[in-house]
């Protein structure tokens, strides 16, 4: 279905009688405040959208009292006319050889241009430009309507309804009593399902808090390990440096002079070799008694004479536990080892410095501990939560089991509880077919949007995929599978994101066959603006823009064959008139 024709008359900003004759791309080139916007209002009243008093749709400046529109579509026309002089309204439908009229025609145009989907037919880009952020409700109609769910939807409201208007006009104590255990069964549903939001919203504070200690703790253990490494290298130093000390110390003091100089090395063994002999070992002891006598020291006889045999009975070399090569291993390795330490020490006090003025450590230390304290914070405010879910819950359940007891116990007595029953009943088995066709058809919706969404994610790689969960609310996810915040999408990103959800949800209704759309660059830069119009405006069969100056001048660089109208502004009204035809 598409617009073939619009004539108008004395709508809003428009004086006297206005035609547009509509190609497969159209353009019509206003300045704010011309006339855009009453154009599409005017088509948004002929179709059924009362969002304006109608007192005030006649242009000032008519000289008659009458407006009036008419739309020439492929499969009928319509005609809507205001006379503001005999005070009435009509609607009159040309179908074929049938006509409409008034009611019939209104009951026939909600038929074919549910008001759910009026405003993405005739979209303006300014104003849904946040679709994607407005409360779930509106969303929730329009994809109810999507997929034939609307119906279902008002069956589970009515029927309900209806049950509480019964059970109230019976008027009896126990009526009302059982009446009043519905309203407190309501107001626990609800107050559950407001705290299961609280926890979902706590809990992924939590998880950003636990993610962001995490990721504190890291930094704190990244600087942590560099001071560590080189404390471990010291400590390795410090051992080696200890045992080539104390291989030092085994080459003894009497050994390292002789070391270093052979000469006397040499002298030493010479005189040694000159040892006095004792031919008769006893025969001496014995004399050795007076020598002893005469001498003035504390040592025993036994002591005196060991030292007299070590010193005057060497007859051998002098035996070295180490070479002078072997001496200067020891001393080149015991230098290596203090220089390396005191390298060591110099760049453990660099490292350090330059932690402390790159990132101090005290600070992220700080910062991990109030991060801590606000992570616990939100574990208790879940944990309190958990507490009061499980006692509505817990009250729920009692208030359904009397429900039960209700019905029993008056079953007898008041026939109509029963009608009562049925219709929760019924109530009960829609939300169940609801829930059902809900799945079902998400499931196709998001097929079609994970293809239509394809160029936006190949220029947002961040994002790795797009789809409507089961609450209507759009969910952007990260390889990783984490939720992203749609709030941090720029202005740009919104605005296409909003008309790719808008375009798959016409194709997928199957709805209409073109779209007008009022300001559809906007704010979008160039880069943007060639985006969004090569991958999706100009895949409708049939597209109208409404344009401001400056985004015409890019139409124009794009040299799009586009049928051109040009609306004008003087003192009594705005007027349309063709620009070129292609």
């Amino acid at each position: 279905m598409r617009i073939k024709k619009i004539v108008l008359k004395n709508l809003f900003s428009f004086n006297g009688k206005q035609e547009i004759l509509f190609e497969e791309k159209t353009l019509i080139l206003a300045e704010n405040g011309f006339g855009k916007t009453s154009l599409l209002n005017s088509i948004k009243l002929a179709l059924g959208q009362k969002k304006v008093k109608i007192d005030s749709i006649l242009n000032s400046s008519a000289m008659d009292k009458e407006c009036f529109i008419e739309i020439d579509f492929d499969t009928f026309t319509l005609r809507r006319i205001w006379d503001f002089k005999e005070n009435f309204e009509s609607l009159t439908i040309y179908l074929d050889d049938n006509l409409l009229k008034d009611y019939e025609a209104e009951e026939f145009l909600k038929e074919k241009f549910p008001v759910e989907l009026i405003d993405f037919i005739f979209f303006d880009g300014e104003v849904e430009k946040d679709l994607i952020l407005l409360k779930s409700k509106k969303i929730k109609r329009i994809f109810e309507y999507s997929f034939d769910l609307d119906i279902l939807s008002n069956m589970i409201v009515d029927t309900k309804k209806v049950a509480n208007r019964l059970s109230n006009k019976l008027g009896n104590e126990e009526i009302i009593r059982f009446s009043n255990l519905q309203e407190e069964e309501v107001r626990l549903a609800e107050n559950i399902l407001n705290i299961e939001e609280q926890k979902l919203l706590l809990d992924k504070e939590a998880r950003q808090l636990k993610e962001l200690l995490r990721l504190n703790e890291l930094k704190i253990r990244n600087r942590s390990k560099a001071i560590e490494s080189v404390k471990q290298k010291i400590d390795k130093n410090k051992l080696e440096l200890s045992k080539e000390i104390e291989l030092f110390q085994e080459i003894n003091l009497y050994q390292l002079p002789l070391l270093l100089n052979s000469k006397l090395l040499n002298k030493v063994n010479s005189k040694t070799n000159q040892s006095l002999k004792v031919l008769n070992k006893k025969e001496f002891e014995l004399k050795f008694d007076i020598f002893v006598k005469s001498l003035d020291s504390p040592q025993e006889k036994y002591e005196i004479l060991q030292s007299f045999y070590q010193v005057f009975q060497m007859n051998s070399d002098i035996n070295l536990s180490f070479s002078k090569k072997e001496l200067i291993m020891v001393l080149k390795k015991l230098r290596d080892s203090i220089d390396e330490k005191e390298k060591l020490f110099k760049q453990l006090e660099e490292i350090k410095e330059k932690l402390l003025k790159k990132d101090n450590l005290k600070k992220l230390e700080l910062e991990g501990i109030e991060l801590s304290n606000k992570k616990h914070q939100k574990e208790l405010e879940l944990n309190q939560l958990n507490d009061k879910l499980d006692e509505k819950k817990s009250k729920y359940k009692e208030v359904q089991k009397q429900l039960r007891l209700e019905f029993i116990a008056k079953r007898d007595k008041y026939s109509k509880i029963k009608a009562i029953e049925e219709l929760y009943k019924i109530s009960e088995v829609s939300k169940e077919v609801y829930s059902q066709k809900l799945l079902g058809s998400l499931n196709q919706f998001n097929t079609l949007l994970s293809e239509k969404i394809k160029p936006f994610l190949s220029i947002h790689q961040h994002i790795k995929k797009i789809y409507i969960n089961d609450k209507f609310r759009v969910i952007l996810e990260d390889e990783k599978g984490s939720c992203l915040e749609i709030e941090l999408l720029s202005a740009g990103q919104k605005q296409i994101l909003s008309f790719i959800l808008i375009s798959s949800i016409l194709e997928f209704k199957k709805f209409v066959d073109f779209i007008f759309i009022d300001t559809p660059f906007g704010r979008l830069s160039n880069k943007s603006r060639d985006f969004i119009f090569n991958n999706y405006y100009l895949k409708f069969s049939y597209l109208t823009l409404l344009v401001t100056s400056s985004e015409y001048d890019y139409i124009e660089e794009k040299k799009s064959s586009f049928k051109e109208y040009n609306i004008e502004r003087n003192k009594l009204g705005s007027t349309i008139g063709v620009v070129k035809n292609d």
